[in-house]
């Protein structure tokens, strides 16, 4: 079974409140499946825990508790830790934006996650950002927003 590709935006929900926190909770229960991360993942999201402490959006206590959550969740497997060719990625986040960025305006992060989710052969890229949603579109992926209203 092909792996369900979360980008970092939406993995930030899980761990941090957000108004869209519930959705994407409920979307990770009922999906039931162990989240493949890179080291990618793992230094976005440390970086934006500290980033919203640093903005006073929470405390220095509640950006460890949820690096802490982030790396209980890491031992116990709910968030596995992938192995990544960063070459090979690079590459081809480099003609992604090459040949797609143009259309759709995606950025590096959003080129590089869109390579990420092709090379695991992702079935399914989760997103609520629009840009990288528009490039797993043109790049074949089939896309899923749980923090989308409905």
């Amino acid at each position: 079974m092909s792996p369900d590709y979360y980008d970092t935006g939406i993995l930030l929900k899980l761990y941090t409140v957000e108004p869209e926190s519930p959705q994407v909770h409920r979307f990770v229960t009922k999906r039931n499946r162990p989240i493949p991360v890179s080291e990618l993942h793992l230094s976005e999201a440390v970086s934006a825990f500290r980033l919203k402490q640093f903005r006073k959006e929470c405390s220095p206590t509640q950006a460890a508790d949820a690096i802490a959550l982030l790396e209980s969740d890491l031992r116990s497997r709910l968030l596995c830790v992938v192995d990544m060719d960063w070459t090979t990625i690079w590459a081809s986040c480099r003609m992604l934006a090459q040949a797609e960025a143009g259309k759709c305006g995606a950025r590096t992060l959003d080129t590089l996650h869109v390579a990420c989710a092709l090379s695991l052969h992702a079935s399914l890229f989760v997103t609520s950002d629009k840009r990288q949603s528009m490039l797993a579109r043109i790049c074949g992926l089939r896309v899923a927003n749980p923090a989308a209203r409905r």
